[in-house]
């Protein structure tokens, strides 16, 4: 589908397949995603002026210090167990030397113990990835079936998202494992960065949120190229080329993906964490346009990295977890090793079948036929039964690390890690894809050469699976597969995956400016030196910062929301939004109408820290906007049946007033608003993304009130007139400057002596080329000037009515979630440990948690930086004993010097 403003022809026709796949169909020449992302990537020319006050001393601080410090790192998973555990070889990575961090992996509560057995800390971020996996192996493809809609399965699914994204917000901000109830040993966790895999989704927001580095890795391909096509998708290109169809698939998906979880992702924006709604017309492009980091894991043995993925873009080799070391056989295992020839590993891994039976004697009858001997992994499908052939050993969960070197090929359903363990092994691959990307992989590996083509689930036959066993133990694929096993030998992806995070430029400049290995999380004002959590604490008990002048640093601003690409894309969008707001509001009122009116305990007890609890989304939400205890579960199924009118009396009144409410506000302010303030954006994006202008500013400051709104307006206004006028120069001159770049690189192999003439001159068929290759540019530039001159005025005209209507907005919500939360929280207070000194500085930092005005979401991430340095410096207490005494001593030093020299600084330059 093209976004707002494309051409009439249509790009891609997208037809939907029952294996899960989509077939793309791209129709003209050069699809508009195609062009629009090519104009995003040009934007790099001017931006907005950046704040200057206390950054220049600031970096003269760190100027020392080179490596990043330490971190709470937030891992976020959401997938099988194949999905969870290169990420845990990751972690043991960074939390040892030299990187030292906290490490904490957000999934899924089923995978609690293989975490924790590891040494990594978890937290629960809901779900059952179970239950996920018997879903998608009966609805493949990406429209659910008729019988799984009657029987539920899409609400059950829509909640389990909900779930896991308010979780992962939770895992990011919370202490404790998100099971347990808290205690006082739990130590306070926000995190400094985000690392995730695509499927988690709330990534890219809570990052938005916490304003920190994010880093997206995964095992397949999510990034537009021309090397491929996306692995969910069949790319079929008429006219256009097939590396532009390529790139087209991934935008694609991408926007099927947005189209059917926009609803949820704007709830849990809007509500959990205080933003800005998206637009799925143009909220598909984020990642790419924000270059968001991406490691792949993979090894480029087998897959390498395509041309066009930029230098934000890396491949870091297999991530494998050790196992095999801690591993001991069965005695029964063991005797079945060693009774014969190396068996076939079969096994299908965290896939469930409804008919595990079936699947069972296809197999059985497949080994039969081919004659081998098998281990049939039981799975979580529960393959296999009592009556099973001597050739046949039924597996538990064995290593895969310490198993596939003892069989002889392996047989599995195309999962990530299962063939990059299988591949790296060196042995033979037959891969029976279900669903998702595994197709994509069957086909690296059937092109690599290290397996047999596969034959798809739905279409296995007893006869094609001996078939493909009996050509997988051919000698001329097991010479391939052991070549391919050679190249990948001595990679350490998990290694190089942590230098490349840490290597990344989103991870510079996080230190505090008095504890250099430690991460900054406060930024003094006015000044802008930055502060790590027990250096904050230090100087605040002992009164040389006022709380009140402290405020949480932004070490990464993810820009999400630039709006619509035009205005015609701003009006379609603005209408859509409206369109959608209003079923939400409906949703919810039925939602509200079948809530228990009973309240629901959350899992965590107030009491036990004297803190209120983290901030749930706001009240009156439906019930797939926050967990449900298992006991408020029971507490109304035993109460409903007795006051079933009662209770429909009691809710009706409050759900007509929340949705009265909710009518209002989108009719009167946010409406009206977002009209305005997407005609702004679309205005100001306007010549950038049809006219490719490389001038057009971005990203624009942060609107979070009137003031805000009322400065951004402001610029809007100035700048565009400026950049309208100044264009006509400053185009024409970059149009000639980059041509004669161009002409000049072209023509660099005169240097040697080719392309002269007998005089040894440069050739005039050069000189003429360069020069109308100059004009040529000229006129681009003036053509540019001139087309986006009007969109620049209007720009200028539009900016202070939507970016100042933007900034009410803000403010008022704000003042309506302050007196929401105050009216939430009363009677509940802070409690602060005694390390923080007497009791007057106590109640200052109160008061300063208290003016935290806002929705509760930014107070929650204040007060638990709060507790996080008085946990870091009585843990210091702890271990130093006398120690703590001299290292607060030193900071304090530090600071006095440090408040020295700014005023030194301050003092010269008005003198």
């Amino acid at each position: 589908m093209p976004r707002p403003g494309a051409p009439r022809r249509a790009s891609a026709v997208t037809v939907l397949q029952d294996d899960g796949r989509v077939n793309i169909n791209v129709l003209d020449k050069l699809p508009f995603s195609f062009r629009s992302d090519r104009s995003f990537k040009k934007r790099r020319g001017a931006t907005w002026k950046k704040e200057k006050r206390g950054k220049l001393f600031d970096e003269k601080v760190l100027q020392d210090f080179a490596h990043v410090p330490r971190m709470n790192i937030a891992i976020l998973i959401t997938g099988s167990r194949g999905d969870v555990q290169p990420f845990i070889a990751l972690s043991k990575v960074l939390q040892g030397p030299p990187y030292h961090h906290r490490v904490r992996i957000v999934t899924h509560p089923n995978f609690k113990g293989f975490v924790e057995e590891n040494g990594i800390e978890f937290y629960s971020m809901g779900g059952d990835p179970e239950k996920l996996m018997a879903y998608m192996v009966r609805n493949p493809s990406i429209l659910p079936s008729l019988a799984s809609m009657k029987a539920g399965d899409v609400g059950m699914r829509r909640k389990e998202i909900a779930e896991m994204l308010y979780g992962a917000w939770r895992g990011c901000t919370e202490a404790g494992d998100g099971i347990e109830d808290l205690t006082d040993n739990d130590i306070p966790f926000v995190a400094d960065a985000i690392i995730a895999n695509p499927p988690s989704y709330a990534h890219i927001h809570i990052a938005e949120k916490l304003s920190v580095p994010l880093h997206i890795m995964f095992t397949m391909p999510w990034s537009p190229t021309t090397a491929f096509p996306h692995p969910l998708a069949n790319v079929h290109a008429s006219k256009a080329t097939s590396k532009v169809a390529n790139w087209t698939s991934y935008y694609e998906m991408d926007l099927l993906t947005w189209e059917g979880l926009a609803d949820l992702i704007n709830r849990f924006r809007v509500r959990t964490l205080d933003l800005d709604p998206l637009s799925p017309l143009w909220a598909h492009l984020l990642f790419t346009r924000l270059e968001v980091p991406f490691t792949y894991c993979w090894s480029e043995a087998l897959i390498p990295k395509p041309a066009d993925w930029g230098p934000h873009i890396s491949i870091s080799g297999f991530f494998f977890l050790s196992l095999a070391s801690s591993y001991t056989p069965s005695p029964e295992l063991q005797a079945f090793l060693d009774a014969g020839p190396p068996p076939v590993y079969i096994g299908f891994g965290s896939i469930v079948v409804d008919d595990a039976q079936r699947l069972t004697g296809i197999v059985l009858e497949a080994v039969k036929k081919s004659g081998v001997r098998a281990l049939v992994s039981r799975g979580w499908g529960n393959m296999g039964g009592s009556d099973v052939p001597d050739n046949v050993f039924l597996l538990g969960n064995v290593p895969h690390d310490w198993l596939f070197p003892r069989v002889s090929a392996v047989v599995h359903h195309g999962g990530a890690g299962t063939t990059a363990i299988g591949i790296a092994l060196g042995k033979p691959t037959v891969i029976v894809p279900f669903f998702g990307d595994q197709p994509w992989w069957a086909s690296m590996v059937y092109r690599a050469g290290a397996g047999p083509e596969a034959v798809h689930f739905k279409k296995l036959t007893a006869d094609k699976l001996a078939q493909n066993i009996t050509e997988a133990l051919k000698p001329e694929m097991q010479i391939r597969a052991n070549e391919l096993a050679a190249k990948i030998h001595g990679e350490k992806g998990a290694e190089k995956a942590a230098e490349i995070f840490q290597s990344m430029p989103q991870m510079r400049g996080t230190a505090c400016a008095l504890c250099p290995d430690r991460v900054a999380v406060w930024k003094v004002r006015p000044t802008g030196i930055q502060l790590s959590a027990v250096a904050t604490t230090i100087l605040v008990s002992r009164g040389l910062i006022d709380p009140h002048d402290l405020t949480l640093c932004e070490h990464k601003r993810w820009f999400v929301e630039e709006g619509p690409p035009d205005p015609i894309g701003a009006l379609i969008g603005t209408t859509v939004g409206w369109v959608r707001a209003y079923q939400t509001i409906f949703s919810d009122f039925k939602n509200d109408l079948s809530q228990s009116p009973f309240p629901t305990s959350h899992h965590h007890t107030p009491s036990s820290k004297g803190t209120p609890t983290p901030p749930s989304p706001a009240s009156g939400l439906s019930s797939i906007d926050r967990p449900i205890h298992p006991s408020a579960l029971r507490i109304s199924a035993f109460h409903r049946p007795h006051h079933r009118k009662h209770n429909h009396n009691h809710k009706l009144a409050p759900a007509l007033g929340a949705l009265a409410s909710r009518t209002l506000q989108i009719t009167l302010l946010r409406g009206p608003v977002a009209l305005l303030y997407n005609l702004a954006n679309g205005l100001h994006n306007a010549p950038s993304v049809l006219f490719h202008d490389p001038t057009v500013r971005s990203p624009r400051p942060r609107i979070d009130d009137i003031a805000s709104g009322a400065k951004v307006g402001g610029k809007e206004l100035v700048y565009g007139l400026y950049d309208a006028v100044a264009g006509i120069v400053v185009l024409p001159y970059l149009g000639y400057k980059d041509a004669g770049a161009a002409a000049e690189a072209e023509g660099a192999g005169f240097a040697d002596g080719k392309g002269e003439d007998g005089d040894g001159k440069k050739s005039k068929t050069h000189r003429k080329g360069r020069k109308r290759d100059r004009a040529l540019g000229v006129a681009k530039g003036v053509a540019q000037a001139l087309a986006g001159a009007p969109f620049k005025v209007c720009a200028a005209v539009a900016g202070p009515m939507g970016y100042g209507a933007k900034g009410v907005e803000r403010q008022v919500a704000g003042w309506i979630a302050e007196m929401e939360r105050k009216k939430g929280q009363k009677g509940q207070q802070l409690r602060l440990p005694d390390c923080l000194g007497s009791e007057d500085t106590k109640m200052k930092i109160m008061s300063a948690c208290e003016k935290v005005g806002g929705h509760e979401s930014v107070r929650w991430v204040v007060e638990r930086r709060v507790l996080q340095g008085c946990w870091e410096m009585s843990r210091l207490e702890e271990e130093m004993d006398d120690g703590a005494h001299a290292f607060s001593e030193e900071v304090i030093r530090k600071w006095e010097a440090l408040d020295r020299g700014r005023r030194a600084s301050r003092a010269s330059i008005v003198a």
